[in-house]
């Protein structure tokens, strides 16, 4: 694995932070993506000085923006010949509702349809080496979501919002979504996972002041961010996961049934047409 190119969404912090310095100190080219370009660069020079890889790479990506993905695909696909493993790793939650800057709910836009139109801009890199993977960071929250299609762009308005509700459609939206691209693409391995609950900013950041608390209170109680990344790292680098694909795994590396709507082939398909339709890109 040492001379191939990971990219991971979400890797100045947290679980994302995490999984790069481990496969840096494996010895790979590590590219991480953040919306913030001054801690990107000063993360970027401390992976490097931990690791001591100099492999280590900072792109500029906000997932709220389509015209940002496009942006950080296209300085991808300049800056490096060749794209091993994508892993999409970060993730929003908010208690109130939300809005990208092309008018999507916040979790629907930014944890799916970034990551969607991500993915699809970098796969013809991806289909140009030879065993590629996708690696999908969702949650068993998916076992509570359904995914409302006339109400993506927040619609029903600020009284109807559920964060919680809304969050768990955008990690169902990913298993989704990595069913059908494994159907699709066969010679892209792609898989999805739950990290645990890990000891992190995410739930403090734009949640009220209950959810806050709550978060803050059971902190001490969650998994260090490097033992939440063990699954990230398992699904990006472990041999004997090359023959799966479509599959859901928890925080142990064991592979999980999928919830109903998470199996649902016509659901899968529906939701990645809409999401062509969304981004604006080809079915």
């Amino acid at each position: 694995m040492q001379d191939k190119t990971i990219f991971i969404t979400g890797g100045t912090d947290g679980i994302g932070r995490a999984t790069a310095l481990t496969l840096a100190q494996q010895g790979m080219r590590v590219v991480i993506a953040g919306r913030n370009t001054a801690k990107g660069m000063a993360v970027c020079q401390q992976l490097q000085k931990q690791s001591q890889n100099p492999e280590i790479h900072y792109i500029p990506l906000n997932l709220a923006s389509f015209t940002s993905v496009r942006e950080a695909a296209g300085r991808f696909s300049q800056d490096f010949n060749r794209l091993d493993v994508l892993i999409n790793n970060a993730g929003v939650f908010s208690s109130k509702l939300r809005l990208t800057k092309d008018g999507f709910e916040w979790h629907f836009g930014i944890n799916h349809l970034g990551h969607f139109l991500l993915t699809h801009l970098l796969k013809p890199l991806l289909l140009n080496t030879p065993a590629p993977r996708v690696v999908n960071v969702s949650s068993v929250a998916h076992y509570h979501g359904k995914i409302n299609f006339d109400n993506l762009r927040g619609e029903c308005g600020p009284a109807a919002f559920s964060g919680l509700e809304a969050y768990a459609q955008s990690k169902l939206a990913i298993l989704l979504f990595t069913r059908e691209l494994a159907r699709r693409e066969k010679r892209i391995v792609t898989n999805a996972l739950h990290p645990g609950v890990v000891r992190t900013r995410f739930g403090n950041k734009y949640s009220n002041w209950g959810l806050s608390l709550f978060w803050h209170f059971w902190k001490p109680f969650m998994c260090h961010p490097q033992r939440g990344a063990k699954t990230s790292l398992y699904l990006a680098t472990a041999p004997e996961t090359e023959g799966v694909s479509g599959a859901f795994f928890d925080e142990q590396q064991r592979q999980r049934d999928l919830g109903a709507m998470a199996g649902n082939d016509m659901l899968a398909c529906k939701l990645w047409k809409e999401s062509c339709r969304m981004t604006g890109i080809g079915s």
